[in-house]
């Protein structure tokens, strides 16, 4: 009587673990993060993620397939996050490339050196596949320094309000009268 009970339990976590693996990732958050040093994009999702990609150079894009997932409401939100001030990302598609495959495809305004990884769950944060967009140069510190400066010295300066000659003269000293 064990040995069956054994067995029927050991079926049951089998088929529950099967259709977990089945049901494939759920998406748990999608965020976009431009700034002027890079751009990030987030697809989190409640089990951690696999991605091939294939960066391309002309026009400069990124594709993405995405195991394990099905196209859904929350990769759709993806395309309406980007800002058109982005310096990096001009926009971006997601497709059902096969079953269980999800393609993200990056429009760059600029070439740009991707990086495509995952991190550990932290805090509230689950299971993220991060995309990071950095300029194919990187910017000259130097050159960034004076275009500041450049900004600095077309911007008008305010100069405080002129005193009135009144004021600015010292009071003569009473004398004798």
């Amino acid at each position: 009587m064990k040995r069956r009970d054994l067995l029927q339990g050991g079926s049951l976590v089998l088929l529950l673990g099967a259709a977990q693996i089945a049901r494939g990732a759920n998406i748990v958050a999608v965020r976009v993060w431009p700034a002027p040093e890079y751009s990030r994009v987030t697809i989190e999702s409640d089990t951690k993620l696999s991605s091939k990609q294939i960066v391309m150079i002309n026009p400069p894009r990124l594709a993405v397939d995405i195991d394990g997932l099905t196209l859904n409401g929350e990769l759709r939100e993806l395309v309406g996050k980007v800002r058109a001030d982005d310096p990096f990302i001009a926009g971006i598609r997601a497709s059902q490339q096969s079953p269980g495959v999800v393609r993200l495809l990056v429009d760059l305004k600029q070439s740009a050196g991707p990086q495509v990884f995952t991190l550990q769950p932290v805090a509230a944060y689950q299971q993220p596949l991060v995309f990071d967009f950095y300029p194919a140069k990187e910017a000259d510190p130097l050159e960034a320094l004076i275009n500041e400066r450049m900004k600095e010295k077309d911007r008008p300066r305010v100069s405080p309000p002129a005193a009135s000659p009144l004021a600015s003269s010292p009071a003569l000293p009473a004398g004798p009268q």
